[in-house]
């Protein structure tokens, strides 16, 4: 199973298409239920997700792979306290992964602390997040260590693909994973739906809402996978155990395409494909 499960909702009202707000302690259980019955064995979450780390501790993950990330800004000083938080309210001994949700948080001492940490067995790949191919570049030309990458991937936004950094993190061996696969429940609205701010991106969506048009929005979001074998998550959030049930069961019959099929369907419109860049409320 290449799906992993993202954990914000639990933690934060969060995605644009986000109508219920944070997700119910009831629905919580059902979706980590479900997400081991399907054989989702990742857990994505992080020190910024509100009480994601303290709710997801009072339920049995034991057997899930968890993955955090370390809150962005902390003063050096204060990151070995902020890590044994994490693994307090987590109730672990150990996180099997610790990105900096910001790369440019990075810094030599950061790297010797957090080295220290792994040796010590509280820690295992470490990596970053990135939300554009220069803060990979740039992280290279540091020579930090990179065992785990999250970016951003979905079928508007190809820049990691067609960079070629997605072979290189390869090469390097580097594990992939991909968040933002549904460009935060954008690609799952019917036109209609969208906010008045999405109008000005008419021609990029409507390419995506004419490929394949007998397929549904779910099933062309989630087609993008198999263009991307280099990957070995994607991180899916949800506030329903319904909706993951439905992403569950659309990526087991997946249309399959190649990278040559999607390359029409890129956008590198920056307030399209980054929602940090949306003026949406």
């Amino acid at each position: 199973m290449r799906l992993a499960l993202g954990t914000v909702q639990f933690g934060l009202d969060y995605g644009i298409s986000n109508h219920d707000g944070q997700v119910s302690d009831e629905e919580l259980d059902a979706i980590i239920a479900l997400a081991r019955q399907a054989g989702i064995d990742t857990l994505d979450t992080a020190q910024a997700y509100g009480n994601a780390e303290q709710r997801l501790g009072q339920r049995d993950i034991t057997d899930f792979t968890l993955i955090d990330k370390l809150a962005p800004g902390l003063p050096l000083s204060d990151v070995k306290a902020a890590i044994n938080n994490s693994l307090h309210w987590l109730g672990r001994k150990r996180l099997d992964g610790l990105l900096l949700h910001r790369s440019q948080d990075a810094s030599p001492a950061l790297f010797e602390l957090l080295t220290d940490l792994q040796q010590q067995g509280a820690i295992g790949k470490l990596g970053i997040s990135v939300y554009s191919p220069k803060e990979l570049d740039t992280w290279s030309a540091a020579g930090y260590p990179l065992e785990l990458v999250q970016l951003p991937a979905n079928l508007l936004d190809q820049r990691f693909l067609r960079t070629g950094w997605l072979d290189k993190l390869v090469d390097m061996g580097c594990e992939i994973h991909v968040r933002s696969l549904f460009l935060q429940g954008l690609l799952l609205m019917q036109p209609a739906q969208r906010p008045d701010y999405f109008k000005r991106f008419a021609t990029a969506l409507e390419r995506f809402d004419h490929w394949h048009p007998s397929v549904a929005p779910l099933g062309r979001a989630l087609s993008i996978m198999t263009a991307l074998p280099q990957v070995s998550r994607f991180v899916v959030g949800v506030c329903h155990a319904q909706e993951l049930a439905a992403i569950v069961a659309a990526s087991q019959v997946q249309h399959k395409c190649y990278e040559a099929d999607i390359a029409h369907l890129a956008s590198m419109e920056q307030e399209l494909i980054n929602p940090g860049l949306w003026r949406t409320r």
